[in-house]
């Protein structure tokens, strides 16, 4: 629990101030049922944290607490003498999280469950002392809706800070160079640090599932071994908001469908370059891929022609449409579908990927791929037929030059023998209508998904930090990620290479 420590300590400094607030109101009102309801409320969950951290004598404390206000609760209005005292538990929480942040020995609860005891037999007890330690400056809260305000600000000078670095190259003056390079290395320190600012540990979310799984689990007269890897990975805060409902769907999903009685499910972590690849798979049954082709044909998702046609890649289509999903009979493939359609719209809206691998008899493994974060990527510049594109550049190994002469086609696939590999060659001109008669080709190297490409473009240009933008709905394809405004204040779109497979 020690890794959980200052966050405890956090939260219960802003219960403290909450409570003060609500004391006040309560010596001047007491009949304010809100506030009545809101001290109940806070003890209540300082309660629950206070046991979760093992401090035990505070969870009593602030269960006994409850007590006392139980009956205000229930009537609305609240004694003042009660008030009075609360104000002193307060003091006592105060000085409780002031030893925890200095590393003191805690103070007894001996002397505060006897005076609760007094005031719950209605009795007096002397309740003036010093009070109002100050939190310590350099721990201030900031409210989510500032520090997002002050990354949409950074993100905004990212833009201008290309800009200006075009323009003062274009000029050609020195002294301007200078001043607008030094200018920009501020910026980008600056918005280095409002990033960090935003991480967040996956254990964020992933904490939550361990005791789910378990009550879950025990509801279904099932065994499962649940293991979670790489929660210490930090994401966007952006990412983190939105994590908790498709992985409750997948780990739901795994435990009603893929796990019979006993079995295993993991949800694992893990960062490759600027992205994140989040996993949750179990050792069931899997997924029988004959019985996919025969469940959807029989809800007329897919032709009898179709299903002849279907390879093991397009399983993940078909088992996401909403009229998939069945629970008419217990089977491998039984209700494996709900929620996933919920789960394929949220990563598609984070600009991910969401993959499927099944073996049946093995079990399954569903995977979200996300950005670490969705504001800044590092991407290369190309042209194609004079336009521009953005590539983000983890994917990206290697460029080199080649003449189109040099290609070879094997089965209507262009390819090329690059060291000791056939590349396989992808023109994404073909696919967004910007064909060029250049001979000459930039042929740039990706890596995804475990397979190697090479994207033929006319001209590399550039390599750039850019600001990620959402592209509107009714402009989404599976060849886009978003755009970006590059340094002449021209948009510019960003290429999923995945898009293109």
């Amino acid at each position: 629990m020690e890794n959980y420590l200052d966050l405890f300590i956090s939260e219960v400094e802003t219960y403290i101030e909450t409570l003060n607030k609500n004391l006040l109101k309560l010596e001047k009102n007491h009949e304010d049922r809100e506030a009545v309801l809101e001290v109940f409320r806070i003890f209540h969950t300082i309660k629950g944290m206070s046991q979760a951290m093992g401090y035990d004598t505070l969870g009593q404390i602030t269960h006994r607490l409850e007590d006392l206000i139980s009956a205000p609760k229930e009537e609305g209005r609240i004694n003042p003498e009660l008030v009075d005292f609360l104000f002193l538990a307060v003091d006592y929480l105060t000085d409780f999280i002031h030893a925890l942040k200095e590393k003191k020995e805690l103070p007894s609860g001996t002397e505060i469950l006897e005076h609760i005891e007094k005031v719950a037999r209605g009795e007096m007890v002397e309740t003036l002392r010093e009070r109002h330690r100050a939190r310590s400056i350099n721990e201030i809260r900031i409210k989510t809706e500032k520090l997002d305000r002050l990354f949409n600000l950074t993100n905004e000078l990212m833009i201008q800070r290309s800009r200006l670095l075009h323009i003062s190259q274009e000029i050609g003056n020195s002294e301007l160079t200078t001043v607008v390079e030094t200018s920009a290395r501020f910026i980008s320190a600056l918005q280095d640090e409002v990033m960090r600012l935003r991480m967040l540990p996956l254990s964020t979310v992933f904490d939550f599932f361990p005791r789910l799984i378990r009550d879950e689990a025990k509801r279904q007269g099932k065994r499962v071994n649940f293991e979670i890897v790489g929660a210490d990975i930090e994401v966007d805060r952006s990412i983190i908001d939105v994590l908790k409902e498709p992985l409750l769907h997948l780990l739901r999903n795994a435990l009603d469908h893929g796990i019979e009685k006993e079995g295993k499910i993991t949800l694992t972590a893990v960062r490759e370059r600027e992205r994140i690849r989040i996993s949750v798979a179990d050792n069931g049954q899997g997924i029988d891929l004959a019985e996919v082709r025969e469940k959807a044909v029989e809800k007329h998702i897919i032709t009898p022609q179709e299903a002849q046609e279907l390879q093991e890649k397009d399983i993940l289509r078909i088992i996401i449409h909403p009229d998939f999903s069945t629970t008419e009979k217990v089977s491998t493939i039984s209700g494996r579908g709900i929620g996933l359609d919920v789960v394929s719209a949220i990563v598609d809206k984070l600009g991910g990927r969401f993959e499927l691998s099944t073996k049946k008899g093995e079990g399954t493994c569903f995977t979200l791929d996300l950005p670490l974060s969705l504001a800044i990527v590092r991407a290369m510049i190309f042209s194609l037929d004079g336009h521009r594109f953005a590539l983000p550049l983890n994917y990206i190994q290697e460029t080199f030059y080649a003449e189109e002469t040099s290609f070879q086609t094997v089965y209507h696939r262009e390819l090329y023998p690059f060291r000791d590999e056939i590349l396989p060659l992808i023109r994404p001109g073909d696919y967004l209508n910007c064909t060029s008669n250049r001979t000459r080709k930039s042929i740039i190297v990706l890596q995804y998904q475990g397979r190697r490409r090479g994207f033929v473009t006319d001209e590399i240009i550039d390599e750039e930090e850019i600001v990620v933008k959402k592209l509107d709905a009714l402009a989404s394809s599976p060849y886009y990620s978003g755009c970006s405004i590059y340094a002449d204040g021209k948009p510019i779109l960003i290429l999923d290479p995945r898009g293109f497979e």
